[in-house]
This record gives structure tokens, sequence and C-alpha cells, in this order.
């Protein structure tokens, strides 16, 4: 999240989190390779990297995978404080040196701000709302729900142009449309927010909804006009992480803000197993299909299929299933938000060409992914978004009417 804000505004400038999501570490050896395409690869590194080049020692040929080759044959941007410029036999081979000016180190301002300082000036403005507003690096446990209040708002929005109640309230908050948005306006249903927030998580602002759908679970049914410098309340959200394993054996990955699941494809039942962090705890689940929701998305599908709604700050995922005939027990699961889910068919067919038994396949969010012979789902490591409602927003009423709706909706 703060390395995106912090980043989000230079030009040409684009960060992969990829590593971080993945669990992975990619050496610095592979940067070559990976990113060939996009150009020259520089390494930048800081001037204690190269302290003790001359004689081999430096981090990079003592730390690094294949260091001294990469020292030999890679290209170095090295900083350095104003006032301390590294020695010229320390430095690789094509090096640049970059001075800068005023650096602080991040271990520096985590201290200083759980000694009850800020981040403030050392890093950007956005970094240091976001750090603020959550209460990080103080000692205390982070919040998911803070308020905040709309200063120098400026909106982009989002809605569908077919939908002439979002049109017309889109035209009551025009005065704070901008190209530079502090704030995501999404005006519609639970589908438009969806919508908005896949198309738009990664510019890491909060996301305002206006319901001009039905029911709008995850949207605020009125604003007011004067949005600027009112009060909102915010929530942090997870999003998901659905790796797809078609019958071919190929893989694809997509993000879900409220579910995923897997669902028969013919007529015959679906055969599933059921796996939860690497272990198998449900050996045969037979029925029309599984699906796993976030808070977000609890109130939707998975509603429909007996499991209950959860407030949206509710640190769970829930597991449930679509007219279940086996294991005969069965019942909805709220498991904990760390939990990895892995749904695999039980008919697939390993031959080259040839279709499963009992075929299935796969929605995020609502979204048709194909053919299915696994889908793994965990909370993304990366990806998150923050939902804003107004203190009047009540949670437990919310919950009772998407449960319980009006008469007609």
């Amino acid at each position: 999240m703060m390395v995106d804000l912090a980043f989000r505004d230079l030009p040409g400038v684009s960060v992969d989190l990829s590593d971080l999501d993945d669990g992975v570490f990619t050496p610095p050896v592979a940067f070559d390779d990976l990113h060939a395409d996009h150009g020259e690869v520089w390494h930048v590194v800081s001037d204690e990297f190269v302290a003790g080049g001359r004689n081999g020692q430096s981090w990079v040929h003592t730390k690094w995978e294949c260091g001294a080759d990469l020292w030999a044959a890679g290209r170095f941007i090295v900083l350095h404080p104003e006032d301390r410029a590294p020695e010229k036999a320390d430095l690789p081979p094509a090096c640049k040196l970059v001075e800068a000016a005023g650096h602080v180190p991040t271990a520096d301002i985590r201290t200083r701000i759980f000694q009850g300082g800020t981040a403030h000036p050392d890093v950007p403005p956005a970094v240091e709302a976001y750090i603020r507003r959550y209460a990080l690096f103080s000692g205390t446990p982070s919040p998911r729900e803070t308020r905040v209040r709309l200063t120098d708002l400026r909106l982009k929005f989002v809605f569908d142009e077919r939908n002439e109640k979002a049109r017309g309230f889109a035209e009551r908050f025009r005065r704070y449309e901008s190209d530079a948005p502090t704030h995501v306006l999404a005006i519609g249903g639970d589908g438009t927010m969806l919508q908005a927030i896949r198309d738009h998580w990664r510019l890491r602002l909060p996301f305002i909804g206006l319901n001009a759908g039905t029911l709008g679970f995850l949207m605020n049914e009125s604003l007011p006009t004067a949005l600027g410098g009112s009060e909102l309340v915010l929530y942090r959200m997870p999003m998901l992480r659905v790796d797809t394993e078609a019958p071919d054996g190929k893989w694809s990955r997509a993000l879900a803000c409220g579910d995923a699941w897997v669902e028969r494809e013919s007529g015959q039942a679906a055969w599933l197993r059921v796996g939860i962090d690497g272990r198998t705890q449900v050996s045969k689940v037979v029925g029309d299909g599984l699906l796993v929701a976030t808070p977000a998305g609890g109130s939707s599908y998975a509603r429909a299929m007996g499991a209950t709604p959860v407030p949206l700050t509710a640190p769970v995922l829930t597991l449930t299933g679509s007219n279940v005939f086996l294991p005969r027990f069965w019942r909805p699961v709220a498991l904990p938000e760390t939990a990895a889910v892995t749904l695999t068919s039980l008919n697939h067919r390993d031959e080259p060409g040839t279709n499963p038994k009992r075929p299935l396949r796969g929605f995020v969010d609502g979204r048709a992914t194909g053919a299915v012979r696994s889908m793994s789902i965990r909370v993304s490591s990366v990806a998150a978004v923050e939902l804003a409602f107004t203190p009047e927003f009540d949670l437990s009423s919310r919950l009772l009417r998407s449960m319980f709706p009006p008469e007609g909706m």
C-alpha cells in the first residue's frame, strides 16, 4: 500500500509487487532477464552496499547471489549522503553516483512514530496520512476502521451512463471531479462498486459508494451534497487472490473483492475436494458448487447459498456450498482470513485433450473464468481496499436488511 502511495505520482515509474504477493525473493542477478524488454537494468543501492568493493568484500559481493559476476557486468546507481561520497576504488565498473540530500532511514522514521512523533516531512503526504489514520508503527493494534474528514476532496467518478438515476447523482457532485483524485466515487449497486475496485484498486484511493441500484450492501444510501469537509468512516477490506487451473494444466490469476466459486457445468453434480492450508479437510463434496467470500461478498451469492452475512470488519472468509448433497452435515463455515482454500475436481482426466467426466466452471466476482480443474483462493498479500461510509451507516441494520430486504426488492 505505502509503496504504491509513495511512487504513484512519479512519471514512468511502476511498482512490481509480485515477489511480495508470491512470498518469494527474486535475486537481483535475475533482473536483466526479467526486465530486458523494458530497457537497461540499473540496480539502485545505498553506499553501504558497495563499501569494501575494492577487496571484493562489499554487500553485493558477499550477500547477493552471483554477486561477483553482477558487480563486474551489472549497472549500478549508488545513493550517498550529500557530505559523504563513496571512495572511487569501492565502486563497481558501471556506476553512477546520486547525492541523496536529507535522506532519513525508514527505521529512524518508524522509531520516531513509535515515540510519539510523526513521519512528516520525510515521507510523501499520502503515505503520512495513511500512517496517521491507521496508527501504524505506534505500538498499538492497527484499527480496521477509522474516521477521516474530507479536506481538499477530489473525485474520480465510476457509474453506468445508462443508469439515469446514477447520472443525476453524478451531477450533484460534479464540482469535485478531478484528474488528480483523492477518492473514487462509485454510483450504482454493489456490482458497480466491485467493478470500480477491480479496475482502480491500484490507485490506493478510498472508495465512496452511492446507491443507485437496488440493494447496495457496499454503498451509502445517501451522501451530503456538500461532501467536501464532511466526515466519513473508512473500513479496510481484503481482496482475494484467485489462482485457477484449467483442465489442460494452464494457470490464470485474478483478484476478487467479493467472492470466487466453482460450480458444475453439466447436468452431473460436481465432485470436489476441499483443502485448507495445504491439507485435505473434506475429501469429497457432492453438490452444485462451492464458494469462498470475503465480508464484502457475504451478502450476495454466499447469502443465497445459506451463509450468514458478517460485518465488514470481521477477519473471516466464508466457505459455503450450493445444494450440497454430501457430506450430509455440510453447513457454511467461517474461516480465519489467513486461510488458503483449494477446491479441486475429483473427476478430471490427466490425458491431454480429454474432457473431465464432471466438468466445472469458475467465477471470480461473477466473471466467468472458464473450465476449471482446481481453484486456489486466499487473501492477497498486496491488494486491499478502503471503503468509505457516512457516520450514519449502521452495520447491524445493513446486515439485517441484506438478509431480510424490504418487500419488492
